[in-house]
């Protein structure tokens, strides 16, 4: 269930909100991968964060957004969500990492930290009292650290033979601001009652970077007074990021969906 709450100032039309503050979190369901794997293809294994390794696919996100409207049709939004997993188990199968394989029956720990900020302009080329339509541009910057360890038995790359080892680390660290562009529609059924929808999409190649994203939104909301709403929204993201270095190239990918209840405040 997400939770918000908006500050504004009072607001004569249905989207002429000056400055918003959102606080609020969500439970989705997560599907993710990593891959640590060698330039010349010699290693190319991907990890299945919830199925190789036990993470749990449902997740809770707390976000804080922040939006100012510094003119009628332009708008600036800044978004933080940390997203923080971590397990531990008993492996059942093999696991590569790196070229080197953890076999079944390690004790295997994982934990992933993912802090988002997310920057975005938007412009509303079309605005009526009851109907906004936009573009937005912006940056979706990542900064992702994954660590697993192991306790057991492994075959360590180059090696024929296994190794007992209670010191097995290996970790993957992404920092990544990738570019995003959007479209953006909102529309009053009635004075009191919004709906929103944004979707958000780039396939782009920075440096030593490719990245693609995928981000959309559906929500509505129902203010039962000047001040206070109630709505829902349904929240679909895919992403997919690789970083080619001299010898390895480490990839990240990850989807999520969701749908969240939010109770909005605005003065």
């Amino acid at each position: 269930m997400l939770v918000s709450c908006v500050i504004a100032s009072p607001v004569q039309a249905e989207f002429d909100e000056r400055y918003l503050l959102e606080a609020g979190g969500t439970i989705v369901n997560f599907d993710s991968r990593i891959r640590i794997n060698s330039r010349d293809d010699s290693i190319d294994k991907e990890v299945d964060l919830e199925d190789d390794v036990g993470v749990d696919s449902e997740v809770r996100i707390g976000t804080l957004k922040g939006s100012w409207r510094m003119a009628d049709r332009h708008r600036l939004t800044l978004l933080y969500a940390p997203i923080s997993r971590a397990t531990e188990r008993t492996t059942i199968n093999d696991i590569e990492v790196g070229g080197d394989i953890i076999r079944a029956g390690a004790s295997v720990g994982v934990e992933t930290k993912t802090h988002v900020f997310d920057i975005e302009y938007l412009y509303s080329f079309y605005k009526r009292p009851k109907l906004e339509l936009g573009v937005s541009a912006g940056i979706y910057w990542m900064n992702t650290n994954t660590q697993l360890t192991a306790a057991g038995q492994v075959s360590v790359e180059g090696s024929d033979q296994d190794e007992f080892r209670t010191d097995f680390k290996e970790s993957q660290r992404f920092l990544a601001p990738l570019p995003l562009l959007g479209v953006s529609a909102s529309y009053a059924i009635k004075p009191r009652w919004l709906t929103h929808a944004y979707a958000r999409y780039l396939d782009v190649t920075i440096n030593d970077i490719d990245g693609r994203i995928l981000s959309l939104t559906l929500k509505t909301e129902y203010y039962f007074t000047d001040h206070v709403a109630l709505g829902a929204a349904y929240t679909a993201f895919d992403l997919s990021v690789e970083q080619r270095g001299i010898v390895f190239i480490n990839s990240l990918k990850y989807s999520y969906e969701g749908l969240a209840i939010y109770l909005a405040l605005k003065y």
